[in-house]
């Protein structure tokens, strides 16, 4: 009989104690997993912050980007100034020139078909004589010459054409030693003439004294 009951009690016994270790391994495990998913949490956060920070680097790039387009903005801005500045001056420039031609071109007597012939005639008090080495003028109209090159400069100031590029039809006296008369046109264009009367000026050389561009 007591046998029986400390049989009982020892499979009792053996029951608990499986029962004991049962929830030791069960609370081990438990601990190992809740453990292990912390460690693995922590783990997966950092790596998601690293990877959101190479994933997205415009956050300071935004910022130097920014920065970049300021400055180039500025420095637009003071190209833009600067170059409003050099139009402003050229315009002022331009506006002097233009003042100091109409000046010019005011002194200026224009008569319209003045004769047949003649499209055009201008007499400028402003013009002025080329200078001169020679004492007096030789009125030979030897091509070449002295006074030729210098009746030629003169034709020149009053044609606006240069006598490098100047095809001389005529070139001859005018009435007397001191006048000369020539018909020129611009190399080229023979259709477009200028007489041209040229007077000399003691000391200072010849000068022109009417201009009539011909039809």
């Amino acid at each position: 009989m007591n046998n029986n009951r400390s049989s009982r009690h020892e499979n009792k016994e053996k029951k608990v104690n499986r029962l004991y270790n049962l929830l030791i391994a069960v609370v081990a495990v438990l601990i190992v997993f809740v453990g292990g998913t912390m460690i693995l949490g922590n783990k997966d956060k950092s790596d998601n912050q690293a990877e959101t920070t190479q994933n997205n680097p415009q956050t300071n790039d935004q910022k130097t980007d920014k920065a970049a387009k300021k400055d180039d903005d500025s420095s637009k801005d003071d190209q833009a100034t600067e170059d409003q500045a050099t139009d402003d001056q050229s315009s002022e420039d331009d506006q002097a020139t233009d003042e100091e031609s109409n000046d010019s071109d005011s002194q200026a007597e224009v008569e319209k078909n003045p004769e047949p012939g003649v499209a055009e005639r201008k007499v400028d008090p402003s013009w002025d004589s080329v200078g001169t080495s020679q004492d007096a003028p030789a009125a030979t109209y030897k091509k070449g010459s002295t006074d030729w090159n210098e009746m030629l400069k003169a034709v020149g100031e009053g044609s606006g054409i240069s006598p490098s590029n100047m095809t001389v039809w005529r070139l001859g006296n005018n009435g007397g030693v001191g006048k000369a008369v020539a018909t020129v046109s611009p190399k080229g264009n023979s259709s477009t003439k200028y007489r041209v009367q040229i007077e000399w000026v003691d000391g200072e050389g010849w000068k022109p004294a009417v201009v009539d561009k011909l039809q």
